[in-house]
């Protein structure tokens, strides 16, 4: 399953979908290019469609013994349905997401298939011609090796808020955010803003960042960090849980194809990596710092 950092990323991404629409709805009544919400590293928020994305990792070293960890990730949404009663909408999505790490023998493991499946309920409450809204979702998920499924391979998360428009071009939110997985609970405030001064945008939902550029009508860049990495219940005969975080810092350039598809490409840096292996009492076997790693990914997205 994804680690607490990735949710934390879900409930910051998912943080402004009432300037989100604002902003489409102003695009489509004005002629001045408008930077809408980015999503750079397409984990599947804004307007509903199937995306699939591919991220490619050179080798993260170990940063006190030799070795390292090889990294790949596949990662697919898809849309399940959505309807709108008066001025609340309710909708659904899953998405799988494939992770191919290859320890070569660290820890007595070698080279693993690890797989995320989450659903994802969104629900969002807006009146007509209000400043508020609010937003929350539930996201129930499995992360295992499929080699035994247990409790231990089930998570879920929760997130409420509450977004003021201040203006047409700046939102803030506040709200709460609660995770439990493996045993472990956690509950957190989430609090940030999107500012959408003309072709350019700011979005600040710690821990997820971006400023992007809508050059043209189909070209937007823009630069971008986010957290990586995931948690998984595997079946070893000495490591039974893996948990893998860190930081990717990248730049984006995003072109629209046609009039539903985009595609676009992103490269940079992951940082800050670690890697914690348990066994099957929770004991810690290792904890390991990670040495950055240059990575590039690409994305296709089908928007409706």
């Amino acid at each position: 399953m994804k680690s607490s950092s990735i949710l934390l990323l879900t409930v910051c991404l998912f943080l402004d979908k009432a300037t989100l629409l604002h902003a489409q709805t102003s695009e489509t009544t004005t002629t001045t290019k408008r930077a809408g919400f980015i999503d750079p590293a397409a984990f599947g928020v804004g307007q509903p469609g199937f995306i699939m994305d591919a991220t490619f990792m050179d080798t993260q070293d170990f940063s006190n013994r030799p070795g390292g960890l090889d990294f790949f990730e596949l990662r697919t949404i898809a849309p399940v349905g959505a309807k709108k009663f008066g001025d609340f909408l309710i909708a659904g999505s899953i998405g799988y997401t494939l992770t191919e790490l290859d320890f070569n023998g660290f820890a007595g493991l070698q080279n693993e298939s690890l797989h995320t499946i989450q659903a994802q309920i969104t629900m969002f409450w807006r009146p007509e011609h209000s400043r508020w809204s609010v937003f929350g979702f539930l996201t129930p998920g499995l992360g295992t090796d499929f080699q035994g499924i247990s409790a231990d391979d089930l998570e879920i998360a929760g997130l409420g808020l509450l977004n003021y428009r201040f203006t047409e071009t700046f939102s803030l939110a506040g709200g709460v955010f609660g995770q439990y997985g493996a045993g472990d609970a956690m509950v957190g405030p989430a609090l940030g803003f999107i500012w959408q001064p003309g072709p350019f945008v700011v979005q600040l939902t710690p821990p997820f960042a971006v400023i992007g550029w809508k050059a043209t009508e189909r070209l937007t860049l823009n630069l971008s960090a986010y957290p990586s990495g995931g948690s998984w219940d595997v079946e070893g005969p000495n490591v039974n849980r893996i948990t893998l975080s860190g930081w990717q810092t990248a730049a984006s350039v995003q072109y629209k194809l046609t009039e539903h598809v985009t595609f676009s490409v992103r490269a940079g840096l992951n940082v800050g990596g670690e890697l914690e292996l348990r066994d099957g009492n929770n004991n810690a076997i290792a904890t390991e710092d990670l040495d950055a790693a240059p990575f590039a990914a690409v994305n296709l997205r089908y928007n409706f």
